[in-house]
């Protein structure tokens, strides 16, 4: 008996190192948006300021932090980001739900003139044309702070798939006021399954968007990106503000209650 019971133990003492962390499979694989960006002060794992668990995931952009990459440049196009792109990209005819709580610091700053994205839907494969001038790909939303306001920015598409027409429908989601200080949870609703789509927008457990998504031009793939991006920063007239934002308990799932963060046991970070 004392050998079996030895054994035993010596089984849960293996099985307890060899198994993966839950923690660890629930982490979304992750990359910086542009391959050179890469900042000491852009992105980083903090202690302290979690929403749950030990971890968040904090982004700072200065003045003059540009990116580029293979066939772009933040640098030559007015922009300036640190942001991640999810690689987990999923196809045209899926419901898919994505999950996050942001937290802006007390002295957070937004401007009147230039957008801040915090988190964008991106399609692969999809139309082309033009906006302020520069060659754009555009996406299937952005979510927006502009002076007291954060918002979810819909692309309506029209028109040529290589010329595309870029009209907006603008969702408000909250004040920067209520978002400084505190975490918010986000859930958001990609539904391409059925026609039209929808695009839903819940905080805290309440929808406060919903939008019937027009799916005109199905693309190869969409993909989602979250951090701070700022275009066409030269309309501030100055050097832009330094921002700071957390993110935390980031997922990826097929329903609601697989990525909101109150239906959660357990931290992604």
């Amino acid at each position: 008996m004392k050998l079996l019971s030895l054994f035993g133990l010596l089984c849960l003492t293996l099985t307890a190192f060899t198994l993966p962390d839950p923690v660890d499979a629930q982490r979304l694989p992750v990359e910086r948006s542009m391959k050179q960006n890469t900042t000491k002060h852009g992105f980083a794992k903090v202690k302290g300021n979690a929403r749950l668990g030990k971890r968040a995931q904090r982004f700072e952009v200065r003045a003059g932090d540009c990116g580029w990459d293979d066939g772009w440049s933040d640098c030559d196009n007015d922009r300036e980001r640190s942001e991640l792109y999810v690689k987990k990209d999923w196809r045209a005819g899926t419901d898919q739900w994505i999950g996050f709580s942001i937290y802006l610091p007390p002295d957070f700053k937004t401007i009147s003139r230039v957008r801040t994205t915090v988190g964008q839907v991106k399609m692969k494969g999809g139309p082309t044309g033009f906006t302020g001038g520069f060659p754009s790909e555009p996406g299937v939303f952005q979510m927006e702070m502009l002076g007291d306001r954060y918002f979810l920015r819909v692309h309506v598409l029209s028109g040529p798939f290589d010329n595309v027409r870029n009209d907006i429908k603008d969702y408000n989601l909250a004040s920067i006021r209520e978002l400084r200080g505190k975490w918010t949870d986000f859930v958001v609703r990609v539904n391409t399954k059925t026609a039209p789509g929808t695009i839903e927008v819940y905080k805290n457990g309440t929808r406060v968007a919903a939008h019937n998504y027009n799916e005109n031009y199905a693309p190869k793939a969409y993909y989602f990106k979250y951090g701070i991006y700022r275009s066409f920063v030269s309309q501030h007239r100055e050097p832009m503000p330094t921002q700071v934002v957390y993110f935390d308990e980031v997922r990826m799932g097929r329903n609601y209650e697989k990525v909101a963060v109150d239906a959660q046991r357990r931290a992604v970070d």
